[in-house]
């Protein structure tokens, strides 16, 4: 009885739009009273939900993200991927993927990504002839890139609940960024060769113009490489990169010149917009994910599942179904919070390690931002293209197609996705 009330006033509350983080508590707090547990149960594990160093760079990342964006260092970005790739098959769309994979290693979230140097990307495709449904829809489904490729503000939310490495997350996300990337690539340049989308190109620039272009952004380039070189070599901890990389974008900014005390100030009131929702969000949700525990709901969905078919690998696809179901209901920030309690005691019994399970219930759950009703891409890009959402939402589709294939590679190839983690130093 408890537990029904624990889920049905979740879901209820929720389809009333009531805040997520609000109908987490709430109906965590009616179950309490159901199960006869003292109230304090909350109160402690609200504290515990974000007394945790880990999550010190959750805020840093955001920061740091909303301090790039501000600081000059997107245009650099787009100007110097649109030198490599911009005179291939594609066009701008390829530069749009690749740019947002450059910015990935930077900010670690795909809000920033859309709303940032997606505007770039979006006004340049648009002064460049592009469809405008286009250009929304290849920068939608790239900022997905963002939150898998390190620093990751999703893989730190689920190395925490999962009590997980996060520099082992962050080096498994390596090679599935890239897969994501390539596969986008791919989507674009058979829409192009099927004549499905017209993609001017710009003439090869040139190795003295690449070279240009590389130099013109050797700083924001090297944010990359300082933020996760900086983990690899053991030079700081992923939470500490998060400092790193918040006076680097300090640093870009100063130099630059394009640091305004109203501009500074609007990032640093954005990022903490942002990190009271998160966590906020992931505080109530503690005390759900505890009577999910106490309930024994992980026990009862497993064994759901492997009655279905004892066959491991597809119970994997099941479950990679049900998280791109759920991606279209809720965010991927709350649906992790609530699936990561429930699933991660999987992992052995699909024969995953719980590394590489977390990066591909991450990328999984990314999917969600750019599928309706809550996809918070597609709003974002409809905002800035004046689009309908309906129309975004359409143009995505042959991408959201090449982004599942992404996915499915991810989660059955495992020695791709552990490569790197193993190559220093990690152990199952």
């Amino acid at each position: 009885m408890a537990l029904t009330l624990l889920l049905c006033g979740f879901g209820a509350l929720l389809l009333l739009g009531v805040p997520v983080a609000f109908s987490f508590l709430a109906a965590s707090l009616v179950y309490l009273v159901a199960a006869e547990t003292p109230l304090t149960i909350a109160a402690q594990q609200l504290s515990s939900g974000v007394r945790s160093e880990t999550l010190l760079a959750i805020p840093l990342y955001i920061l740091a993200g909303e301090l790039m964006n501000t600081g000059g260092v997107t245009q650099r970005i787009f100007e110097f991927a649109n030198s490599l790739v911009g005179h291939v098959r594609g066009g701008l769309g390829h530069v749009n993927v690749l740019a947002s994979m450059i910015f990935s290693g930077m900010s670690g979230s795909s809000s920033a990504d859309a709303a940032g140097l997606g505007r770039v990307e979006i006004e340049a495709m648009r002064a460049k002839g592009y469809r405008p449904e286009f250009s929304a829809a290849i920068t939608a489904v790239s900022s997905t890139i963002g939150p898998i490729i390190p620093p990751s503000i999703h893989l730190v939310l689920f190395g925490a609940m999962a009590e997980v490495g996060i520099d082992a997350l962050f080096l498994a996300g390596i090679v599935p960024g890239v897969i994501m990337g390539l596969c986008l690539m791919a989507a674009i340049y058979v829409q192009v060769l099927t004549g499905r989308e017209k993609c001017p190109v710009d003439p090869w620039p040139g190795l003295v113009a690449i070279g240009r272009a590389f130099w013109r952004g050797i700083l924001p380039l090297s944010a990359p490489i300082i933020i996760v070189g900086g983990i690899l070599t053991g030079a700081f901890t992923p939470t500490e990169a998060g400092a790193v990389a918040v006076l680097y974008a300090l640093f870009l900014g100063a130099i630059y010149r394009e640091f305004t005390r109203d501009a500074l100030k609007g990032a640093t009131l954005r990022a903490v917009r942002s990190t009271v929702v998160v966590m906020f969000i992931l505080a109530t949700a503690k005390v759900f994910a505890w009577g999910i525990t106490v309930e024994q709901v992980p026990e009862i969905v497993s064994h759901a599942l492997f009655s279905l078919s004892t066959d491991p690998a597809t119970v994997l696809l099941l479950v990679l179904a049900g998280l791109l179901v759920l991606g279209t209901f809720e965010s991927a920030t709350a649906n992790l919070v609530i699936i990561t309690p429930i699933l991660v005691p999987m992992a052995p019994m699909l024969g995953l390690d719980i590394v590489h399970f977390g990066v591909v219930i991450v990328l999984a759950l990314m999917i969600g931002i750019i599928t309706p009703p809550v996809g918070i891409s597609l709003y974002i890009v409809a905002d800035i293209t004046k689009i309908p959402f309906e129309r975004v939402t359409k143009a995505c589709f042959p991408y959201l197609v090449a982004l599942i294939i992404a996915l499915l590679l991810v989660a059955y190839l495992p020695d791709a996705v552990m490569y790197i983690p193993r190559r220093y130093g990690y152990a199952s």
